[in-house]
């Protein structure tokens, strides 16, 4: 009897600890979510002092885009308000396209005309999402001879 009670509070004891182990810290971006790893390792690049956020003394960027993701004005950009500014930020694509019409035209384009010419694939002096992306796939496909 006296056994089992000893392995039983083993098996328990190893049981809690494979839980605890396997819990994702809270308020901790894990990869899987936006921002993931690369957002992560951006943040404890900023945070100088390591206590978690990022004060107007670490921020080397605009004042007035720390002002903008500082969404409480306390003067520090916690982990929260850090990963939603970089879930909220446009592609450069979305900003290119100016007139919001979902294609961006010859006009738009910020980027070299050659590259431009590549990317619209069917010739109508606009670019689409579908192009860009054809236009990915194609330069990641081997081309046969």
């Amino acid at each position: 009897m006296k056994r089992f009670l000893i392995l039983a509070t083993c098996f328990l004891a190893l049981l809690t600890s494979i839980s605890v182990l396997a819990q994702d810290p809270q308020g901790q971006p894990g990869p899987r979510r936006r921002g993931g790893a690369n957002g992560e390792k951006r943040m404890k690049r900023i945070d100088i002092n390591n206590d978690g956020a990022i004060s107007r003394d670490e921020w080397k960027g605009k004042p007035e885009v720390f002002d903008r993701i500082d969404k409480n004005g306390d003067g520090s950009l916690t982990r929260e308000e850090f990963g939603s500014a970089a879930r909220r930020q446009p592609g450069r694509l979305n900003q290119m396209d100016t007139n919001n019409d979902g294609r961006i035209s010859r006009d738009e384009w910020k980027g070299a005309p050659k590259r431009f010419d590549r990317l619209d694939a069917n010739g109508d002096g606009a670019i689409t999402k579908e192009e860009i992306r054809g236009g990915r796939i194609n330069r990641q496909k081997p081309q046969g001879n």
